[in-house]
């Protein structure tokens, strides 16, 4: 084993190397501290450990760390003495340290960095070296001119840590800016496209070095004008192209480099890039110079001639009733068109069935067929319309924002509205669709039918016709009266509830009984299963736990069905409407004497508002945090069948 000592005290050398090789014989004397250096204090303060940090550090070859030490004492204290200690290198071949705890990395390993204090005093770490790392990349050829389609080979010379240098043009990610004046392959072969100074870059990770180029074109030798001689009407254009020749024998378009003039002017327009619009009747010299280059060429700008006109219309045949524009289009002899809608005349052969009152908007009158014609001077266009049977353009579904509970149904209607102002039910004639038939579906007659509480839009179509009306479906509140018997001294009352199973699932019907005063005196939610029936009696379920202690004598029970699966206590201070649910009241009137008879009426059921269903559980809180167990229902029995009995 290799070892650096950097040894400070007489006989610390020894000490080291023992400490090094693991010996443990006496070395005393080979530690002491030289005077004037720190001593670990007598008495209460003394000597505890030695730190030493960076612990395990890892650094490229080529670099360097720098190890600090650091004495702690016992009263907490603790002193630097990274110039006190002595370093010890453990394979020097790896990383040597000198006398100030700075260390130099040299081959890839690992190896043991030392502090010695004393002979019982030191402290060690890791030191890993790792190869050596890119520093920086320089390109070359630097500053180098091409001309388009000329290619020069660029390389990317990396410099490391360890001072080496390496060729790493092929490792690089090479780019350019901008990218259109040169492309660069991903070996560096750079090829000029067009003139412009351009950066190129090579990088590897957050490492890059840059070089600029210059593409150049050659000397211009002369210029060509295409075409050399151009016919326009007013208003066209034509694009003329200047055509430069170089001394190298290429040429190249330099329409967008030449400096482009008109003479006369007022004939022709002409734009930076050679665009040649006619102005005004005439001949005008068109020029294109470069430098002291040019070439020169004849614009001729004449009125065009009308040959055709064709007319078009949005549909072939028009609906009774409608009005419908029409156009004109003019073809001249250069080829070109013109809108000439409203500069023609426009006639019909039949006014009785088409006719034209305001331009060319032509008004079906009456069914049957006319000609149509446009004439501007002695050209003229024809074609033939058709008025047909009046069309829908309108539908009106009713009723219109309907609101509706779970398990309800509604007839809907549609009227149409006609091009010739008349009107027709077309209730079965027309296709139906629910936007969400999750929660509204619509038959193909129009009958509607709540499924679960939320908001969708039923839809109507035919052709291209559409209508529409949106339908809320609210959660059900089933309202019933009740005349409590029991204070009539006559056979108690009841009330049954079932769940039609319209959700698949538990229901929990949220109870709410008003007393005569209709003030809230009892809530309770109860769950009913798919198909259950549960009765709840008024004198024990209902009104025999009132909130103020005082039974009702009548009064309202009004219950909301609610979501079992997110609320399982069925707690009806915090409900999540949901579904239907069918409840029926017995009711029990004393006639005269010992004569009694028995009703039987089902809740009334109707939407709950937002604020109604607030309203419920707010009070029902209130009830249940006052009552000290007063103030809450109860939820009877559940069978397959309840018997009602009636006294006399």
């Amino acid at each position: 084993m290799d070892l650096v000592l950097w040894c400070r005290r007489p006989g610390a050398c020894v000490v080291l190397l023992a400490l090094a090789f693991g010996l443990t014989s006496d070395l005393t004397g080979c530690g002491a501290i030289q005077a004037g250096q720190s001593q670990p204090a007598s008495g209460s303060k003394r000597l505890v450990s030695v730190l030493i940090a960076p612990q395990t550090p890892a650094i490229p070859v080529g670099n360097r760390v720098q190890f600090s030490a650091n004495a702690l004492f016992s009263d907490g204290s603790k002193a630097d003495i990274t110039q006190v200690v002595t370093w010890i290198s453990a394979q020097p071949n790896v990383a040597s340290i000198n006398a100030a705890g700075l260390a130099i990395s040299k081959a890839t390993g690992a190896t043991m960095i030392a502090a010695v204090y004393t002979k019982s005093a030191r402290a060690s770490s890791t030191l890993t070296v790792t190869p050596a790392s890119l520093v920086s990349i320089s390109v070359a050829p630097q500053s180098d001119s091409l001309t388009p389609k000329h290619s020069v080979q660029l390389s990317a010379i990396g410099t490391f840590t360890d001072g080496t240098t390496q060729d790493v043009s092929s490792a690089v990610t090479w780019s350019s800016s901008p990218a259109s004046v040169l492309t660069i392959s991903n070996t560096g072969l750079a090829t000029a496209n067009s003139p412009g100074t351009v950066n190129v870059v090579a990088s590897q990770g957050s490492i890059s070095g840059s070089n600029t180029l210059i593409v150049g074109l050659p000397t211009l030798v002369s210029v060509a004008l295409l075409p050399r001689s151009i016919t326009l009407t007013p208003a066209h254009s034509a694009q003329l192209q200047a055509v430069g020749t170089y001394s190298d024998t290429t040429t190249q378009d330099i329409s967008a480099a030449v400096t482009w003039s008109a003479n006369p002017g007022g004939i022709v327009a002409l734009s930076s890039t050679g665009l040649a619009t006619g102005k005004a009747l005439g001949t005008a010299t068109v020029s294109a110079v470069s430098n002291t280059v040019s070439a020169t060429g004849a614009v001729m700008v004449v009125a065009p001639t009308l040959t055709s006109i064709s007319i078009t219309s949005s549909q072939a045949s028009i609906p009774l009733g409608e009005n419908q524009p029409l156009s004109a289009m003019g073809t001249y002899n250069d080829g070109s068109t013109r809108n000439l809608t409203s500069s023609v005349r426009w006639a019909s052969s039949d006014s009785a069935v088409l006719s034209f009152n305001n331009g060319n908007i032509a008004t079906a009158t009456a069914m049957g067929t006319a000609t149509v014609t446009a004439t501007l001077g002695t050209v003229s266009g024809t074609t033939l319309l058709n008025v047909d049977a009046p069309a829908v353009i309108s539908f009106f579904v009713a009723p219109v924002d309907l609101v509706l509970t779970p398990g309800a149904s509604q007839q809907l209607s549609v009227l149409a509205e006609f091009s010739d102002s008349t009107t027709q039910d077309m209730t079965a004639s027309v296709s139906w669709s629910s936007a969400n038939p999750a929660i509204a579906q619509v038959s193909d007659q129009g009958l509607l039918f709540a499924n679960q509480v939320g908001q969708t839009t039923i839809s109507v179509s035919s052709n291209s016709v559409s209508g529409s009306t949106n339908v809320t479906v609210k959660p059900v509140l089933a309202v019933s009266y009740f005349a409590n018997a029991h204070t009539s001294g006559v056979a108690d009352a009841t009330m049954r509830l079932t769940n039609p199973g319209g959700t698949g699932g538990n229901l929990c019907a949220e109870i709410y009984v008003f007393d005569q005063d209709q003030q809230l005196s009892e809530c309770c939610g109860c769950l009913v299963s798919p198909d259950g029936l549960k009765t709840l009696s008024v004198n024990t379920d209902l009104t025999g736990n009132p909130l103020t202690g005082r039974s009702s004598s009548s009064g309202v029970v009004k219950i909301v069905p609610a979501d079992a699966s997110v609320n399982p206590s069925c707690d009806p201070t915090a409900i999540a409407p949901e579904g239907s649910i069918a409840a029926w009241s017995t009711n029990i009137q004393k006639q005269g004497g010992s004569t009694f008879s028995v009703t039987e009426t089902t809740f009334d059921p109707g939407p709950l508002g937002d604020n109604e269903l607030a309203a419920l559980q707010n009070q029902c809180s209130f009830a249940s945090t006052l009552g000290s167990g007063q103030g809450v229902c109860s939820c009877g029995i559940a069978a397959a069948s309840v018997t009602s009995t009636t006294k006399k």
